[in-house]
C-alpha cells in the first residue's frame, strides 16, 4: 500500500513538472513570438518612414529651395517631362551615382542636359543643394553652366547647358579613344582649361572652393575642345586658417584622392592640385588613374609614371602611343615636370594652381621663343647622367628650375611698369625655383591670376598660396 501511494505521489509529481515544463516553453514560444512581432513591426514602422523620406524632398531642402535666389530659373516637372520626351531611354546621355542624365530641348527649343536625382536619402540631398548653391555663384567659361532647377514633391532636377563632345574619359578610355584620339594641342587645351578652372575656385572665388571630386569624367568638351568642368556635389568651400576644411568622411574617386586627404580626411586645395596632377598623367599617357588589368604594382598611375617622368627615355616609354611619333617631346617633358610636382606626396611640394596655369601657358605656347637655345629634350638627356644620383623631389626641381634654359633673357619688370617684383612666399618660390616663376612672371606681365585681381600679389585672397 505504501508503495503504491509513493509510486502515485512520483507519477503526480513527474506529471505537474512535465505540465510545468511545457508551460514555460510554450511562454518562452509566445515571448518569442511576441518579439519577432514587436520587431517586425518597428522595421516596418522604419522602412515606412524611409519611404515617406524617399516619397519626396525632406523639408529642409524644401525650405532651403524656397529660400533659393540664385539666377538659375526653377522649372516645374512637368516641363523637365516633356524636354525629355517623358525621360525616354534613348534620351540617357549618362549615369552615376547621382542619377541619370538626359538630353532635352526646352520650349524655347535650348538643347539642354538633365540631371535627375535618384537618391533621396541625407547625401543626396546635401550633394544637391551643394551643386545648386556653388553653380549658382561661380562662373567661369571653364565652368558648365547651370540653367535652371526643378523640386517638387518628388522630383528633384539640375538643368544644365549642353557640352556635346562628351568627357575626356570617354576620348581617353571610352570608345571615343580609338574614333578620334586627342591629338596633342587638345590635350593641352584641356589640360589648360581644366586648370584655369580650377584656379578659379581657388584663387578668385570668395570663399574658395574645393571641388573634391575633380577627375577626366567631370571635366566635358566642347566641339572645340574647350573643357568645362562639372559636378559640384561634393565640392566644399575652404574656411578656417590654411583654408582647410576638416572632413569626416573622405569622399571623391579612387586614384584621384589626394594622400593626406585619404589617410586624415584633411581636405586642402592642394588636394585637388594631386587631383588635377593625376587627370594631366591621363592626358600624357592614356593610362587609367587605376587600372587593375596592368601587372602587379603597376596598377596605380601615379605610382607607374613616377619613374619615367624624369629622363627622355622614360617620357617615350610613357607617353600615350595614339600621340603618334611625331609628337613634341620638349612640351611633353614639360608637361610632365609639372604633373610631376602636382603628384607630390607632400603637400608644401604641390605649386598653386595659378603657377601651374602659367607653366602650362608656356607649354602651350607655339615656339620657345626666349627659353634658351638649343632643345629641352637635349638638355634633359645631358643632365640625366650628372643628375642620375638625384630622385624624387629634387630630380623634379632641377626638371622645373631648368626647364626653360638657363639663359635669362627677360630684363626686370620695371621697365614696363606693369606690376611690381615682390617676394611671394610657397614651395616653388626659393633658390633656382624663384627665378623660373619670376621669369614666368615676366612673360605674363601681370598678377598669376587670370580672373580681374590686382597685379599685386600681395591683394591675392589666402587662397591664392595653398
Amino acid at each position: 500500500m505504501v508503495t503504491f501511494q509513493m509510486r502515485h505521489s512520483l507519477l503526480n509529481v513527474m506529471y505537474h513538472f512535465v505540465v510545468k515544463v511545457i508551460s514555460v516553453h510554450f511562454y518562452q514560444q509566445q515571448v518569442s513570438i511576441l518579439k519577432h512581432i514587436m520587431i517586425a513591426g518597428t522595421c516596418n514602422t522604419l522602412l515606412a518612414g524611409r519611404r515617406s523620406t524617399q516619397s519626396g524632398p525632406s523639408s529642409s531642402l524644401g525650405s532651403s529651395m524656397a529660400a533659393y535666389t540664385g539666377q538659375a530659373k526653377t522649372f516645374k516637372f512637368a516641363e523637365i517631362e516633356k524636354a525629355t520626351n517623358g525621360f525616354d531611354d534613348s534620351s540617357i546621355l549618362g549615369e552615376g551615382g547621382f542619377g541619370c542624365v538626359y538630353q532635352g530641348t526646352l520650349e524655347d527649343g535650348t538643347t539642354v542636359a538633365v540631371k535627375v536625382l535618384k537618391r533621396f536619402d541625407g547625401q543626396g540631398e546635401r550633394e544637391f543643394l551643394a551643386e545648386v548653391e556653388m553653380l549658382g555663384r561661380l562662373h567661369h567659361r571653364n565652368l558648365v553652366k547651370l540653367l535652371g532647377i526643378c523640386v517638387e514633391e518628388n522630383a528633384r532636377c539640375l538643368v544644365y547647358e549642353l557640352i556635346p563632345n562628351g568627357s575626356v574619359e570617354s576620348h581617353l578610355h571610352g570608345a571615343d579613344r580609338e574614333i578620334a584620339p586627342l591629338d596633342w594641342n587638345a590635350r593641352m587645351k584641356i589640360a589648360l582649361g581644366a586648370g584655369r578652372a580650377l584656379a578659379y575656385l581657388h584663387e578668385d572665388s570668395s570663399p574658395c572652393v574645393i571641388h573634391r571630386d575633380f577627375k577626366s569624367s567631370n571635366i566635358l568638351l566642347e566641339h572645340d575642345f574647350t573643357p568645362k568642368v562639372s559636378d559640384f556635389g561634393l565640392a566644399r568651400t575652404a574656411r578656417g586658417e590654411g583654408n582647410q576644411h576638416i572632413s569626416t568622411r573622405v569622399m571623391g574617386t579612387f586614384g584621384y584622392v589626394a594622400p593626406e586627404y585619404a589617410m586624415t580626411g584633411h581636405l586642402l586645395v592642394k588636394s585637388d592640385v594631386y587631383s588635377y596632377g593625376v587627370v594631366l598623367l591621363e592626358l600624357l599617357t592614356g593610362r587609367k588613374p587605376v587600372d587593375m588589368s596592368q601587372p602587379a604594382g603597376q596598377e596605380s598611375l601615379v605610382a607607374w609614371a613616377r619613374p619615367y617622368l624624369t629622363n627622355v627615355v622614360g617620357l617615350r616609354q610613357a607617353v600615350d602611343p595614339l600621340l603618334g611619333p611625331n609628337v613634341p617631346l620638349d612640351n611633353v617633358a614639360k608637361a610632365a615636370a609639372i604633373a610631376s610636382m602636382c603628384v607630390q606626396p607632400e603637400v608644401a611640394h604641390r605649386p598653386s594652381m595659378s603657377e601651374v596655369v602659367q607653366a602650362l601657358k608656356l607649354v602651350c605656347s607655339e615656339g620657345d621663343e626666349g627659353f634658351g637655345s638649343g632643345s629641352f629634350s637635349q638638355e634633359l638627356a645631358a643632365r640625366t647622367t650628372a643628375a642620375h644620383d638625384v630622385t624624387g623631389m629634387e630630380a623634379e626641381r632641377v626638371l622645373l628650375s631648368e626647364m626653360f634654359g638657363s639663359t635669362p633673357v627677360f630684363t626686370p619688370a620695371a621697365d614696363s611698369g606693369s606690376f611690381r617684383m615682390q617676394s611671394i612666399s610657397g614651395p616653388l618660390m626659393t633658390g633656382k625655383n624663384k627665378k623660373f616663376w619670376q621669369r614666368m612672371r615676366n612673360l605674363s606681365r601681370g598678377s598669376m591670376s587670370e580672373h580681374g585681381a590686382s597685379p599685386d600679389f600681395e591683394t591675392h585672397s589666402q587662397c591664392s598660396n595653398r
